[in-house]
C-alpha cells in the first residue's frame, strides 16, 4: 500500500515540476518562490492522495523541509523520490491501524519526546517505549533505519511486516490522535 502511495506521490511531484518548468520557461524554471507555486499546484491532488487535508502553508513548510533534508542527508538522491518518502513518512495512514505495532524511540529529558509520551498516556495507547540512552540497541536500530539518532521517532510496523519510521513530535501526536486504535 505504501509503495503504491509513494509511486503516486512521485508522479504528482514530477507532474508539478513539469508544469512549474513550463510556467517559468522564460527563466528556465528558476523561481526562488517555488515552494509557494508547488503548494498551490499540489494542494488538491495531495490532499486526495494522502486522504488528509493540507493547507498551502503546511505544504510550503513540508516542501522546504524536504528540500533541506535532501540537501543535508543525500543531495545526490532523486528529489521526487526523496520528497515522496518524506510525505509518506510524515503523513501516510495505516491500512490496518488497530493491528500495527508501535514503538517510540525516545529518551528521558527530551521535551519533544515528553509531548509524544503525554499523548500516548492521554490516549491510553499501547506503544512500546524504547529509550535510546538506556539501551544502545535502540539507538543502533534508529541510526540504521534513519541515518541519525534524532528523537522522537515512531516506528510503525504493519501486520505484513512493512515498516515506517515517523519523525517529528507534532506529526506523531497528530497520527496518534487521528488514527483509530
Amino acid at each position: 500500500m505504501l509503495i503504491e502511495l509513494r509511486n503516486k506521490l512521485i508522479d504528482l511531484l514530477l507532474e508539478t515540476d513539469r508544469a512549474h518548468h513550463a510556467a517559468f520557461a522564460a527563466t528556465d524554471g528558476a523561481d526562488p518562490e517555488w515552494p509557494i507555486w508547488y503548494a498551490e499546484h499540489l494542494q488538491t491532488p495531495l490532499t486526495e492522495a494522502m486522504q488528509m487535508p493540507f493547507t498551502k502553508s503546511q505544504l510550503v513548510y513540508c516542501l522546504i523541509n524536504a528540500d533541506l533534508e535532501l540537501t543535508a542527508r543525500t543531495p545526490e538522491s532523486n528529489w521526487a523520490e526523496f520528497y515522496a518518502d518524506q510525505f509518506v513518512e510524515h503523513f501516510a495512514r495505516s491500512a490496518a491501524p488497530a493491528k500495527d505495532e508501535l514503538a517510540l524511540y525516545h529518551y528521558r529529558g527530551c521535551s519533544f519526546c515528553a509531548m509524544v509520551t503525554s499523548a500516548i498516556d492521554r490516549l491510553r495507547l499501547n506503544v512500546e517505549l524504547r529509550d535510546i540512552f538506556a539501551d544502545p540497541r535502540y539507538r543502533d536500530q534508529l541510526v540504521a533505519a534513519r541515518g541519525r539518532a534524532t528523537v522522537p521517532v515512531l516506528r510503525i510496523t504493519s501486520p505484513d511486516g512493512e515498516e515506517r519510521w515517523m519523525p517529528e513530535s507534532r506529526d506523531i501526536v497528530h497520527y496518534l490522535e487521528t488514527t483509530p486504535a
